[in-house]
């Protein structure tokens, strides 16, 4: 006597168990996932900027002129009088835009203690601090001391 034939594949029972299990599972990950955005975005903002603060500062030394970064106007053709660095910021040779550092989102506030950065001809400015954050207590401050070097986080120390 021939054997029955036995089917192959998933009951389902079996899948539904399965996808139970991958909608606890992402039920779980989604808020640490958003935080993660959230971190990446402000470090990403964090390192655009001091990454322009050193373009600054070499660039001043380099062509012996005062070179200044600050928060760019609505155009971001010229410097703005505010010290609200959220709507981007231009590092300038005079009236000359030399880069443009565009927000990373409208999320992320950008605060500094003045409202330019001016980096003199051997490297030194005026001490500055700009305080990066979004709509969770946690931020991050780059440092720029009066000698002109700019740091963040753990490097400042």
């Amino acid at each position: 006597m021939p054997s029955p034939l036995k089917s192959a594949g998933f009951s389902l029972i079996e899948l539904m168990v399965v996808v139970a299990i991958i909608a606890i599972l992402a039920s779980i990950s989604a808020p640490n996932f958003r935080n993660l955005i959230l971190d990446n975005r402000l470090a990403n903002t964090t390192n655009m900027l001091l990454g322009s603060l050193q373009l600054a500062r070499s660039e001043a030394v380099m062509q012996r002129t005062t070179i200044s970064v600050c928060a760019a106007n609505d155009g971001k053709s010229a410097c703005a009088t505010s010290t609200n660095w959220s709507n981007g910021a231009l590092v300038m040779k005079g009236s000359t835009v030399l880069k443009v550092v565009n927000p990373v989102s409208d999320q992320v506030t950008i605060t500094s203690s003045t409202n330019k950065v001016d980096y003199l001809p051997d490297g030194t400015t005026t001490a500055a601090t700009i305080s990066i954050s979004d709509t969770r207590p946690a931020s991050r401050q780059i440092k720029v001391n009066a000698i002109g070097q700019a740091c963040s986080g753990s490097a400042c120390s």
